[in-house]
């Protein structure tokens, strides 16, 4: 009974180091992808939609296992919130270490496994693999050895594919059988996206992040300029749909004006937080979540749009 009680618990830790509440910003930029190709003509498949899925949601949760496993040595020095800081779930139960790592690695055989299965039998092109090894290979090495990049300063660039790129790429590749330039025009402010999540993240963890050697933008440059630089972010984004709408690119699809509309959401939240002056540590903790909150609607609602639209 002893055992049984103590392996429960390291169960419930195991579940709590895969943070599934991050899971819910990929799952909606996975569909956000998947609503884009429906957007172009493409007809709807459940099909297709849940074995997209199904390929990316382990390589997508294999990310909280090798970053809790590679950031040991820096989540000692920050405190764990909602959206940043670690678990600490590794520092208080080094058994779990060995395990931890193992999760991540058959977490990301699982995806390449599933995404070579899915191209023989649905004779998708080599290159979808390939896409979906390089997503895998890119998350493992955020934090990995020996590119750790996200402690040589690529940890930015690194989230700005991902957003960009790899999330919402793999659910329109998946139901539309190829990429395209329509992809690739919606998509470009999410790079903008994707960075401004990373300065949300590291904003908090600026004097942990120092401690431990963690070669972050927000380290490099300080609060007040990443906070500008969020502020940047957002404003690009928001007049680059304002552009595309007024120029009139695939207008036939759906009103960029409309996405354009709901991009100010993220950028409301901002600048509202800029004037708190988010700039000490507990401050940027509580501004860290209304941005984070206010990206995750946008983008929840985007879909909303797109499915009606």
């Amino acid at each position: 009974m002893g055992e049984y009680i103590i392996n429960s618990r390291k169960i419930k830790l195991l579940i709590k180091i895969g943070r599934l509440r991050f899971l819910a910003g990929g799952f909606f930029l996975y569909t956000l992808g998947v609503f884009l190709a429906v957007s172009s003509g493409v007809d709807f498949s459940f099909t297709y939609f849940f074995i997209g899925y199904v390929i990316m949601f382990p390589a997508h949760l294999s990310l909280s296992y090798s970053n809790n496993y590679f950031d040991i040595s820096v989540d000692k020095f920050n405190k764990p919130s909602v959206f940043s800081g670690g678990t600490k779930i590794l520092i208080d139960n080094p058994e779990l270490i060995t395990l931890c790592k193992k999760i991540a690695i058959g977490l990301i055989i699982l995806s390449i496994m599933f995404a070579t299965l899915f191209v023989i039998f649905f004779s998708y092109p080599l290159s979808y693999l390939a896409f979906i090894v390089f997503g895998a290979l890119l998350g493992w090495f955020y934090s990995a050895p020996p590119l750790k990049l996200a402690y040589r300063g690529f940890g930015e660039i690194a989230n700005m594919i991902n957003m960009g790129l790899l999330m919402p790429g793999i659910g329109y590749w998946t139901m539309s059988g190829k990429m395209d330039i329509f992809f690739f025009v919606f998509a470009v402010p999410f790079f903008l996206y994707g960075l401004n999540f990373m300065i949300i993240v590291e904003t908090p963890d600026l004097e942990g992040d120092i401690k431990g050697d963690k070669n972050t933008l927000v380290t490099r440059i300080g609060r007040k300029k990443s906070y500008k630089l969020i502020l940047l972010s957002l404003l690009s984004a928001s007049l680059y749909y304002l552009i595309i709408g007024y120029i009139g690119l695939f207008k036939s699809y759906f009103n960029y004006s409309v996405i354009y509309a709901l991009s100010l959401i993220p950028l409301i939240i901002a600048i509202y937080g800029w004037f708190k002056q988010p700039f000490t540590e507990k401050r940027a903790l509580k501004i860290s979540e209304n941005n984070m909150y206010a990206l995750l609607i946008f983008i929840i609602i985007t879909n909303i749009y797109l499915i009606v639209s």
